[in-house]
C-alpha cells in the first residue's frame, strides 16, 4: 500500500501554482518586515489564490466574538473549494484517500462536502468555552485570545496582514527554517506569536490537500513526509466533538539535522487537550462518516 509520505511527495511535485522564491516573492530575515516583495498581480491571476484572498476578509480574529457564517461567507468558501477541486494536487489527494477507503467515489459532490465539513463547519472550540470556530479560520486565518495569536499558519495571510500594516515580524528561528518552511515570532494587532511555522510559496490548494491527507490517513499527531527531497513533519492535532475527530491545528515543522542540540517546540498555544465535547444539541452534529466498511472518526 502506498504510504502517506509517498503521496505527500507527489502533492508537492504537483503544486504547479507554488510561487518561486526570488522570482515571485522575496523575504528578508532582518528588520520588522518579512516579505520584501510579492508578485501580487500573479497571485491574483491564479484562481485559487484569488478565491482564497476574497475569503480571508470575512473572518474576525478575536475568539470571544460570536461566530455565525453569513450567506456571503458560505458562497465564498464554496467558490474556494470549487477552484481547489480543479487542481491536480487536490485530485491526487482524493485519489489517494479513495484508495484507502477514506472518501467516497464522488469527487465534486461527496469529497467537496467532506472538505467543507472538515474545514468550514463551525465546531465547539477545543477550550470548551462555549464559542465556536472553523478549522479554516484557525489554521489559515488565525485567531487571538488574551494577547496571544492562535493558529495562523498560512504564508499568504501572513504577507497580506503585513502588507496592510497589521503584522510586525520579529525574528526567525534558524534551527527551524529552510527554503520550504520558516518558523518565526511576530505580533499581529499587538497579539504575540512565538514559533509560528509556515510553508513558503505553496498554493492554498496544496496546503488544504496535504493537511487533509495527513489528518485522515497520517499518523495520529505527526506525519513524517518528504517534500522537495527533504524530510519535514506535518502536525495535525485533533480534538473530539460528539465522538468525532475534528481538526484542531495543522502546520509544518522542520528541524535542521545538524542542530540536534536544539529542539523546536510545538506551537505551545495550540496544544489540544484531548477532550470530548458533549454537545448533543449542537445544530451541526453529524453521524460518523462511513465509507465501504470503514468509519472515519
Amino acid at each position: 500500500m502506498e504510504s502517506v509520505s509517498d503521496v505527500c511527495t507527489r502533492l508537492w511535485d504537483l503544486d504547479h501554482n507554488r510561487l518561486k522564491k526570488g522570482k515571485d516573492y522575496r523575504i528578508k530575515l532582518t528588520g520588522n518586515r518579512l516579505f520584501s516583495f510579492v508578485n501580487r498581480e500573479k497571485m491574483e491571476n491564479i484562481p485559487t489564490y484569488r478565491a482564497f484572498l476574497e475569503l480571508l476578509d470575512f473572518y474576525e480574529a478575536e475568539t470571544s466574538e460570536p461566530k455565525e457564517e453569513t450567506e456571503r461567507q458560505y458562497d465564498l468558501s464554496r467558490a474556494f473549494l470549487n477552484r481547489c477541486l480543479e487542481t491536480d494536487v487536490m485530485k491526487e489527494a482524493h485519489s489517494f484517500l479513495l484508495s484507502r477507503d477514506l472518501v467516497r467515489q464522488s469527487y465534486k459532490k461527496d469529497f467537496k462536502e467532506l472538505l467543507y465539513e472538515l474545514w468550514f463547519e463551525l465546531q465547539p472550540r477545543p477550550s470548551g468555552d462555549g464559542t465556536e470556530r472553523s478549522a479554516f479560520e484557525h489554521v489559515f486565518v488565525g485567531e487571538t485570545r488574551n494577547g496571544l495569536v492562535l493558529g495562523f499558519h498560512n504564508w499568504v495571510q501572513l504577507y497580506d496582514e503585513e502588507r496592510l500594516g497589521n503584522l510586525n515580524y520579529k525574528r526567525h528561528r534558524p534551527q527551524a527554517c529552510d527554503n520550504r518552511i520558516i518558523t518565526i515570532d511576530f505580533t499581529w494587532n499587538n497579539n504575540n506569536k512565538t514559533f509560528g511555522s509556515f510553508f513558503l510559496g505553496t498554493s492554498p490548494e496544496f496546503e488544504l490537500a496535504i493537511y487533509t491527507v495527513c489528518f485522515l490517513a497520517g499518523d495520529e499527531n505527526e506525519t513524517t513526509v518528504i517534500l522537495g527531497n527533504k524530510p519535514a513533519t506535518i502536525l495535525t492535532n485533533a480534538y473530539r466533538v460528539n465522538g468525532q475527530n475534528q481538526i484542531g491545528a495543522c502546520y509544518p515543522k522542520f528541524e535542521k539535522p545538524e542542530r540536534k542540540d536544539v529542539h523546536v517546540p510545538i506551537d505551545h498555544e495550540e496544544l489540544i487537550i484531548p477532550i470530548d465535547v458533549e454537545d448533543t444539541d449542537h445544530p451541526r452534529q453529524r453521524q460518523k462518516r462511513k465509507c465501504c466498511n470503514c468509519t472515519i472518526l
